[in-house]
């Protein structure tokens, strides 16, 4: 007896829920395609260059290869203990880049790479549907992203 009872209002409770909220869409695979944006200058036929990589991180900025003998640029304090860490992290990336701007080097490409880390689907009953046989339902998707950015930069090498 105990078991049918129970059936009974597991089985009404499925067929309450399936009429009262709809069900999700499938999130187009469009949608979580990285996207590349490159800005690039043209070269100068039969010039060598060397070339210099700066890449902001979230805690750091990396130079590749070594420039002035650092690979890495920090704040002096860690994020937890520095409310203005991305000011300062900001402002080195900055005068790094005005720095080898001044020494003779000049920009050849910025790249910015973003992608899709997750969405989250939500479906919610409209605060003004008044109608309780048929209610109006908003559904909303949002997107995470990261975003990446690099500058390389070049120098003419002198013969």
């Amino acid at each position: 007896m105990k078991q049918l009872l129970l059936s009974a209002i597991l089985l009404s409770c499925r067929v309450a829920a399936a009429q009262s909220v709809p069900m999700l869409l499938p999130l187009p695979e469009i949608s979580l395609q990285p996207t590349v944006s490159t800005t690039t200058i043209e070269s100068t036929a039969g010039v060598r260059y060397q070339y210099q990589l700066i890449r902001p991180g979230f805690e750091c900025i990396w130079l590749a290869p070594a420039w002035r003998g650092q690979i890495k640029l920090e704040p002096h304090r860690r994020r937890l203990f520095n409310s203005n860490f991305d000011g300062e992290l900001e402002g080195l990336l900055m005068k790094t880049i005005n720095e080898l701007s001044a020494d003779g080097w000049e920009f050849v490409e910025i790249r910015t790479e973003s992608k899709s880390t997750g969405a989250t689907q939500k479906i919610e009953k409209d605060s003004q549907s008044t109608d309780p046989t048929n209610p109006v339902y908003r559904a909303t998707t949002s997107f995470s992203t990261s975003s990446e950015t690099r500058y390389l930069f070049r120098k003419a090498l002198v013969n």
